[in-house]
């Protein structure tokens, strides 16, 4: 059987601008992608439960952290403080952002704040920063 699994290469990621209506920008040297959506379980263990088994039901999904390593561009756009990402850390809002996939396979839409900024500065390798967005609410792939 042949596999459908794609390959991640050429995904990107994009910050909203805010306006209406909404442009989303490619975020510059982006490396690597990572987040990990979550549902909690309601514990409804009763007297009835059959056969002494803990019952549980379905709660509240939450859309994680999610992590975006990339090359340190500090004049970047992007990345800077004027219009980057670390004016949207220092500005204590929420944002619109998008994983937009290869080949128009999905994109992933959510709105979150950065909560982690930690530079890389190695002496034997580029400057990288894994800035951390914490995802508000629901997250919609189409």
């Amino acid at each position: 059987m042949t596999s459908s699994a794609f390959w991640a290469f050429g995904s990107s990621f994009k910050m909203g601008d805010g306006a209406t209506p909404e442009y989303f920008t490619p975020v510059s040297e982006v490396i690597d992608m990572s987040t990990a959506f979550s549902r909690s379980s309601i514990e409804v263990t009763n007297q009835g439960s059959t056969q002494g088994w803990t019952e549980f039901i379905s709660g509240f999904r939450d859309g994680g952290v999610l992590t975006v390593q990339m090359n340190w561009l500090p004049n970047d756009a992007t990345h800077d403080e004027t219009t980057g990402l670390w004016e949207q850390f220092i500005d204590n809002e929420n944002h619109n952002y998008q994983i937009v996939l290869p080949d128009a396979l999905a994109t992933i839409a959510f709105t979150g704040h950065i909560t982690g900024f930690p530079p890389s500065l190695p002496v034997k390798d580029a400057a990288k920063v894994a800035v951390a967005i914490k995802i508000s609410g629901p997250v919609v792939i189409t």
